[in-house]
């Protein structure tokens, strides 16, 4: 897949491009099941509610053979190359499953910020991919994304380190 002109214009403007239909319905449905898998794993990447609900999977390309593949798969590679001009990498991979209306808040938070003071990122030359694995409603935990909040400045942190702390992940491969 490489982005036409428009895309990346938009891209560019907005900070981000929306590709439904990337994957088929027989991919994601590959990936519910394997993610539904990994969730009932007891691994220390999977972070759970005090209720014992999953919350967060960190990694699970490292230890997960369709989320290794997901993770270096064309259709998502090879428009991040085509942005950044360069070979990437994978610096956190992770699977959300915080259920709507229940558990622990994800506060409202730019990534970099975190990057930059636990893992030495120099400079926000990031690129956060969503590949929804549920069909996605404002009523049911939504991602919300800020058009052209990357034209701003880094801002200054606001929520506790400890909400925020993962396990790294970096793949350089």
């Amino acid at each position: 897949m490489e982005l036409t002109s428009e895309q990346l214009r938009q891209f560019d403007e907005d900070g981000y491009c929306f590709f439904p239909n990337c994957f088929s319905e027989e991919e994601v449905a590959l990936m519910r099941v394997e993610g539904d898998n990994i969730l009932k794993l007891d691994r220390q990447e999977i972070w759970r509610e005090k209720s014992g609900a999953p919350r967060t999977a960190f990694a699970a390309h490292t230890f997960n053979e369709v989320f290794r593949l997901l993770a270096h798969h064309p259709r998502l590679v090879n428009p991040l190359q085509q942005v950044f001009g360069e070979p990437v990498y994978v610096h956190q991979f992770k699977l959300n499953a915080k259920a709507a209306f229940q558990g622990d808040v994800w506060q409202w938070h730019q990534d970099f910020g975190t990057w930059h003071r636990d893992d030495g990122m120099p400079e926000p030359r990031a690129m956060n991919i969503a590949v929804f694995l549920d069909e996605v409603f404002p009523f049911n935990g939504a991602l919300m994304l800020v058009p052209k909040s990357h034209h701003a400045a880094r801002r200054k942190r606001t929520v506790s380190p400890a909400s925020s702390r993962r396990p790294a992940s970096r793949d350089r491969s």
